[in-house]
């Protein structure tokens, strides 16, 4: 089980700009991690900072929540229907 995850410059993570990506690898690697009973996930690196953006479980929940929220506002319905299914496993 190797996930690639998203190089963000340090503007491109600070401002945002790339928050689809980042919301996506969030997603994509929590339904890994609830797969294979994980306890942290990788969401982003920082591009020159060798910095990785992690997730503890703990703090699953409310991620998926504000992807939820995301994907509810640009209505990518069928995103939000994988979301809901990820948050009723947790």
């Amino acid at each position: 089980m190797v996930r690639k995850i998203p190089t963000l410059s340090l503007t491109d993570f600070e401002t945002k700009a790339k928050k689809n990506q980042i919301y996506q690898s969030m997603v994509e690697n929590i339904a890994q991690g609830v797969k294979y009973n994980l306890d942290v996930i990788n969401v982003a690196e920082i591009k020159d900072r060798d910095i990785i953006i992690s997730v503890h479980k703990k703090e699953w929940k409310s991620g998926l929540n504000k992807a939820l929220d995301y994907y509810v506002k640009r209505e990518e319905y069928e995103e939000c229907s994988k979301i809901k299914k990820l948050i009723d496993r947790l």
